[in-house]
């Protein structure tokens, strides 16, 4: 045991004297350097070694700011999204177009970039050809009747807020927008009025329509907006329970100051009557809509 201890305060002590060597070969070189620092750089090189240590070049790379993910077309980003994010990596580095289409393949992986290799050399040089084969092949396979009725019969579901029910029907139109064989140039106007009709709150949805009539003009941000607003204003210190936009308390509130000879909690049925017709008007007219537009692809 002993003998132990003192190999281990021998390995200590050599270790001390190596680290004070080492600390001190550090001292003389740093001073070299400063005095090369401070002298003229000779003309001559010196016969012997010593003096300041060679300049080397340094490589600094910087990375790119945004970074394109991969696709594969199986799993992950969609094909919208990627190509989104191409674009927008290919705008950043000012790629021309022979490089545009390289680096379209590079981040291709599986057999999305299987179907690519295997084309024609005229498909593989152009990055439109190739987001055009790419889109034909992972892009929306629904016919546009489809998503239309998907878009007009979307509804407010339990537990979903204005705001996630809002993004669900930009999602439907810029689908629908996509497959449509024409531009749509009232999007904005459907949009607001899908949204305004299919909120689940009654109360909501008839402030909303008010608001419509009064200004006809009111985009979809805006009455999204107003309606987000009023369903925080009608939730403050109140738990939510369901999947309407306010609270029962609030509701029975509006009725009670709107038609103060009304029970509390309930609707006259006359209100009943009026949303019921103005709901089969709307899906006339959307049943309408919908059979110009099937008759008008047959023609």
């Amino acid at each position: 045991m002993e003998e132990e201890v003192q190999e281990l305060r021998g390995l200590i002590a050599q270790l001390k004297a190596d680290n004070e060597k080492l600390r001190q070969e550090r001292v003389v070189a740093v001073g070299h350097g400063a005095a090369s620092a401070v002298d003229p750089a000779p003309t001559i090189p010196p016969e012997r070694g010593g003096g300041s240590a060679p300049v080397t070049d340094r490589l600094v790379l910087v990375p790119r700011d945004r970074r394109c993910p991969k696709f594969s077309g199986k799993s992950g980003i969609g094909i919208d999204e990627w190509v989104e994010e191409a674009e927008a990596c290919m705008r950043a580095r000012y790629l021309t177009p022979a490089d545009q289409a390289f680096f379209l393949v590079d981040h291709l992986e599986g057999e999305a970039r299987e179907e690519i290799r295997y084309r024609s050399e005229q498909e593989r040089g152009d990055s439109g050809k190739i987001i055009a084969v790419l889109r034909e092949l992972y892009g929306c396979s629904t016919s546009y009747i489809a998503l239309q009725e998907a878009f007009f019969s979307r509804r407010q579901q339990e537990g979903e807020t204005l705001l996630e029910f809002s993004l669900v029907l930009l999602s439907l139109l810029e689908r629908v927008k996509q497959q449509s064989p024409t531009v749509l140039l009232n999007a904005d106007v459907l949009l607001r009025d899908q949204f305004v009709e299919c909120v689940a709150d009654n109360s909501l949805r008839r402030e909303l329509k008010q608001l419509v009539r009064r200004q006809a003009t009111i985009s979809f941000l805006d009455i999204r907006g107003e309606a987000i607003r009023w369903e925080r204003e009608g939730m403050s210190g109140a738990v939510r329970t369901r999947s309407q936009s306010v609270p029962l308390i609030y509701g029975t509130q509006y009725g009670v100051q709107g038609e103060p000879h009304t029970e509390v909690g309930s609707l006259s049925q006359s209100s009943e009557m009026k949303e019921l017709r103005e709901m089969l008007r709307l899906q006339q007219e959307q049943i309408t809509q919908l059979v110009q537009t099937v008759a008008n692809l047959r023609r």
